[in-house]
């Protein structure tokens, strides 16, 4: 055989296992993850957790940006767990490796174009913040600092990603996020209390991710995002593993005791339903699921019946318990909600141009965050900000059509950004730079979604 043979037949190799060595490297920083923020509970050190962190940090470097998104999506649901503290602030870790993304994003897109207008708008985003700097000690305009590369990072990835980004792979990470939180969430239970059932409701499940609330969230988006693997699915295996899957997120939703959750999952769950009913045809995979996972926990509720009673009627408790004491029923948000109203109308410039993000709970002298985006929105940013931010979102919106093809939007796409939406309500936003990476990733959805959509209607119709 001779040389150039042996060269050729050595690249059509390489060209056929380099995907798949790649792709399984990627999963092993999954595991890696995985292992260092559950060692870090068994074994009570912070070590292994500041050594992930330098090693995505490097890991970041040197992996492609789309790789990279994936990574930080992951370690969302574990926010509680990857913090840095030093005096008088701790600091995330995910806010550090953004940091570290967007120099990626930078240096691997130096040279390549971006639309103007897109770019105005982002800068008019980042601006309209900066000019509250005047309102803002160090420890706010360190804060500001962090946030604005948060935007940054997200904008500029969203604009180069649009014809590189893998849903699938962003969607398992997610999903594998959510799993190591609800392990990492599991073990600290046991630690505890001893078990997973506490029969009290002031004691709720929040895995890795520090808040109940935000922990059942999480839990909400992985279970619609699931929706996109059941589309395209093929595998008879991974046909039963995504309802198991499902039914397992469900209950560990569940164990958070979230009102939130049983509300909007019974909803969005009914409705899909209807939806499905409506276009069989259609949505024959998703219909097969759906009554998977209604097996599934038919069957469950047979055999954990005490337990499966125990909790659901712990989790009603929470509504009956306080119907008649609004304030228990929202957690003290409603007292919040006219505090901060109140505020709003005792000055006419904040009411217009708001007091900036950064610690304005502090800087307001309520102490508590608003707990509610549209709240916030107005509190921080007054009447031109709500304005400025529906533009930002209204611009993500419309560059995630360049690359769509002409076909109708599935009410399952935008099952995740309705989720989020909701679960703002009573949640704070505009502070967090991981909320812009979920906006990110459920906008990313409607786009993914969109072209799945397209792929299955040329596969039947030709």
């Amino acid at each position: 055989m001779s040389f150039e043979h042996q060269k050729e037949n050595a690249t059509h190799t390489f060209k056929k296992t380099g995907p798949f060595f790649r792709r399984s490297l990627g999963y092993l920083d999954l595991y890696i993850i995985g292992f260092c923020i559950l060692s870090d509970k068994l074994l009570n050190i912070n070590l292994l957790v500041y050594c992930l962190g330098i090693y995505l940090a490097f890991r970041i470097l040197f992996i492609s940006p789309d790789h990279a998104f994936a990574v930080l999506i992951s370690l969302v649901p574990n926010l509680a767990v990857m913090f840095i503290p030093i005096p008088g602030l701790s600091v995330p870790i995910i806010n550090v490796l953004i940091g570290i993304a967007l120099f990626k994003v930078l240096i691997s897109n130096f040279k390549k174009p971006i639309n103007k207008s897109y770019l105005f708008i982002i800068g008019l985003f980042i601006a309209y913040e900066w000019s509250h700097i005047f309102y803002y000690d160090i420890k706010s305009i360190i804060l500001l600092f962090s946030w604005s590369f948060a935007i940054l990072y997200v904008s500029l990835y969203f604009f180069y990603s649009l014809k590189s980004y893998n849903h699938k792979v962003v969607i398992i990470y997610s999903i594998a996020g959510v799993l190591i939180s609800i392990f990492y969430g599991t073990l600290d239970f046991f630690e505890n209390y001893g078990t997973l059932m506490s029969n009290n409701a002031t004691i709720r499940f929040k895995g890795g991710a520090g808040d109940p609330n935000y922990f059942s969230m999480y839990v909400m988006i992985s279970l619609f995002l699931l929706l996109y693997l059941v589309k395209r699915e093929t595998n008879k295996f991974f046909k039963f593993l995504y309802p198991l899957l499902f039914v397992f997120l469900v209950a560990f939703g569940v164990l958070s005791l979230s009102r939130m959750f049983l509300l909007v999952i019974s909803l969005l769950l009914v409705l899909l339903l209807i939806k499905i009913i409506f276009r069989l045809k259609k949505n024959k995979k998703i219909l097969f699921f759906i009554m998977s996972v209604i097996g599934f926990l038919v069957l469950f509720s047979i055999f954990f019946i005490s337990e499966f009673t125990s909790i659901l009627n712990l989790l009603l408790s929470r509504f009956t318990d306080f119907i008649d004491d609004p304030s228990a029923l929202t957690s003290n948000r409603n007292v919040l909600a006219e505090q901060y109203i109140e505020l709003l109308m005792s000055d006419t410039k904040d009411m217009i141009f708001g007091m900036g993000i950064q610690d304005y709970h502090l800087r307001s002298g309520i102490q508590l965050q608003a707990h509610n985006i549209i709240l916030e929105l107005l509190v921080v940013w007054g009447l031109v900000g709500f304005l400025v931010f529906i533009l930002f979102i209204a611009t993500f919106l419309k560059f995630s059509n360049v690359s769509r093809f002409n076909v109708k939007n599935d009410f399952i796409s935008w099952l995740p950004i309705i989720c989020m939406g909701i679960s703002y309500l009573s949640l704070n936003a505009m502070s967090n730079e991981s909320f812009f990476l979920l906006l990110l990733f459920a906008i990313k959805n409607l786009q993914e979604f969109d072209s799945l959509e397209h792929d299955l209607m040329m596969n039947e119709y030709g």
